[in-house]
């Protein structure tokens, strides 16, 4: 009874470990118009205290304890800036870039959901917004 007991608790120790593993920088990395570096990272879903969709493929994350995140879908997701509700899952309570986790939002009468292709951290909201518009803005030819 008592090994029992001890594997339960090794093995809640390591869930709790893995859980509580917040935001945790895994690499630097550039962006896609030659901006300022900016860095991929995790959060953890229990921190968001609201989202915001700035473009199609783009939605700002405010969290707990002033950090904010730049969320990018794998494609377009239609929909997303009319949306009036979002959430974030995944398999654990912590998201990173290219861990398959969900962007589940609700258009009107339907619900969508969208790939989380990146997590990057930025200094703020207005910060997201400039990415996003020097992400999106047309080729000049």
């Amino acid at each position: 009874m008592k090994t029992k007991q001890r594997a339960i608790a090794s093995f809640l120790v390591l869930v709790l470990t893995v859980t509580g593993l917040g935001c945790t920088s895994t690499k630097e990395i550039e962006s896609n118009k030659g901006s300022a570096s900016t860095e991929e990272t995790c959060f953890n879903v229990r921190d968001v205290r609201s989202f915001n969709a700035i473009h199609d493929r783009y939605v700002y994350a405010r969290c707990r304890r002033g950090t904010h995140y730049l969320l990018t879908m794998a494609n377009a997701c239609p929909g997303l800036q009319n949306s009036i509700a979002m959430a974030v899952s995944n398999d654990f309570n912590r998201v990173c870039s290219h861990d398959r986790a969900w962007l589940t939002y609700r258009e009107f009468d339907h619900t969508r959901r969208c790939v989380i292709l990146r997590v990057e951290a930025v200094e703020d909201r207005a910060a997201a917004l400039d990415l996003v518009a020097r992400r999106t803005q047309p080729e000049a030819d």
